[in-house]
């Protein structure tokens, strides 16, 4: 079996179209399509379903990439470790939910003390496939509906609510929960705009934004203006509250934390990149 037709099959994969993985690769159209069909006979197996929108793996793809995927990781692994007994190098790929802008200060620690190792992140709302889409490691908030992955919890995360002190200068500040609905918000949306129930303590309610985003620069934006009472996450406020720049409002209410895991994959032996990154994590937040 080829190697570089296995390595050209996850690339296909992982960018879902041939057109997608040659842009990627550097490698045309037509020889990709070329190893592939090769790859196909020398397996006896069809792998991918083609179509004008793009490739969608088989039954017998989907496990033969999962397969591929673990040895060629290992490979890269051996790779590596005869290159440098002494550093860490390769690359790792991530996946973070929305509205976690102070995880970049952690990745910038983490490569200035793994400066061989490249980072790709994928950022956003959308639930990643470990498998399809090549994460190395994922962070994931809320609880954990699936069995495939090994979880690392790494702590918790909880909604504040918080004004700048001109804001409070000039229209006061909630004693309770029910007074907030009372103030000017701005808060977390999802990407059609609904917004969930809140709950502060006992007291439940859905707030009326001035202003709704799913991006937290643009809620701190708004508050740190002293345009309303905004609502973020304690990590995400962190810096600002030390600095003076935002206060925290009903700080005697708290609202309910959301575990906060880092997962791979459970069918393979993390690399040492992995072990590496998720040691890093846990090391960091504990500061």
């Amino acid at each position: 079996m080829d190697y570089n037709a296995t390595k050209l099959f996850t690339s296909i994969v992982q960018a879902g179209s041939l057109s997608a993985a040659s842009e990627k690769t550097g490698v045309p159209i037509s020889t990709l399509s070329r190893k592939m069909n090769e790859l196909e006979r020398d397996l006896a197996v069809q792998l991918l379903e083609r179509s004008k929108l793009g490739v969608k793996l088989t039954a017998k793809g989907q496990e033969f990439f999962k397969q591929v995927q673990v040895g060629i990781e290992l490979l890269q692994q051996a790779q590596s470790a005869v290159q440098s007994e002494h550093k860490l190098q390769g690359k790792l790929r991530l996946s973070l939910p929305p509205a976690f802008d102070w995880w970049w200060d952690l990745l910038i620690d983490f490569q200035r003390q793994y400066p061989d190792i490249q980072l790709f992140c994928h950022a956003g709302e959308r639930v990643v496939d470990l498998f399809e889409d090549g994460i190395g490691v994922a962070l994931r908030l809320g609880e954990l509906h699936t069995d495939d992955v090994i979880a690392k919890p790494i702590g918790e995360v909880r909604r504040i609510w918080a004004a700048s002190p001109e804001f409070i200068t000039q229209h006061g500040t909630p004693k309770t929960p029910a007074d907030l609905p009372r103030f000017a918000l701005v808060g977390w949306a999802n990407t059609d705009g609904s917004r969930n129930t809140r709950q502060i303590g006992a007291y439940k309610f859905k707030p009326e934004f001035l202003f709704a985003s799913n991006d937290s620069r643009a809620l701190l934006h708004y508050a740190l203006a002293g345009m309303a009472i905004g609502e973020f996450s304690d990590l995400a406020a962190r810096p600002y509250l030390a600095s003076g720049e935002l206060v925290q409002v009903l700080p005697d209410y708290p609202e309910p934390g959301y575990p906060l895991h880092l997962i791979y994959a459970a069918h393979r032996q993390p690399s040492a990149i992995v072990r590496a990154y998720v040691e890093f994590c846990v090391g960091w937040l504990r500061q």
